[in-house]
């Protein structure tokens, strides 16, 4: 038995006539452009749609990051209220180092004080700063107040001894009444080893 002859063989069959165009260089080479073209614009929408995928997996990412940077924002903060703590108890300590400090100095200027004035002297106020002591007191005599100056000027724990305002005064059996300001020996050394 004889098949047909369209089975197993190709045939083209083109019902429009040729046209001298085609067959032309121009319509070779525009015939070959249109079909690159066509081609080319297939390969840019696989580049495009490739792209937008890759876009995708990109802003998934985006998002990760984004979802970790908030929880490792959310670990800081947590521990920013023990930093501040740490940092409060760090000031405290030291304003007690220098509160000890100057205690220190206070009690070790009080003795010293306490050490060279004579039983005629007493005072009615003291203030003690770091480098300065001022005091206004009361002499019973005025060889106790000579006495108390020349142990004040003598002792190596005071310098720059200034006697501010000497008047008579008869309240609580006193013969008279002065003030008296010395700079501390240790102030102007702390000063330096600061600098």
């Amino acid at each position: 038995m004889k098949l047909p002859a369209f089975f197993g063989h190709k045939r083209s069959i083109n019902l429009l006539p040729r046209d001298a165009f085609e067959t032309s260089t121009l319509g070779i080479v525009l015939e070959w452009s249109l079909v690159f073209g066509k081609w080319a614009v297939i390969l840019t929408q696989l580049v495009v749609m490739g792209a937008f995928l890759y876009r995708f997996s990109l802003d998934r990412k985006l998002t990760d990051l984004k979802k970790e940077i908030a929880s490792n924002v959310a670990v800081i903060n947590s521990y920013e209220q023990v930093e501040r703590d740490f940092t409060l108890l760090q000031k405290q300590v030291n304003q007690a180092k220098s509160v000890i400090e100057s205690q220190e100095r206070i009690v070790k200027t009080m003795d010293g004080v306490a050490r060279i004035t004579p039983n005629e002297i007493w005072f009615d106020r003291m203030t003690i700063t770091p480098s300065n002591l001022a005091m206004t007191a009361y002499s019973a005599s005025l060889p106790g107040f000579g006495q108390f100056l020349r142990a004040v000027q003598a002792d190596s724990l005071f310098n720059g001894v200034r006697v501010g305002k000497i008047e008579s005064s008869t309240s609580l059996g006193a013969q008279m009444q002065f003030d008296i300001s010395m700079t501390l020996a240790g102030a102007s050394e702390s000063k330096d080893a600061k600098k």
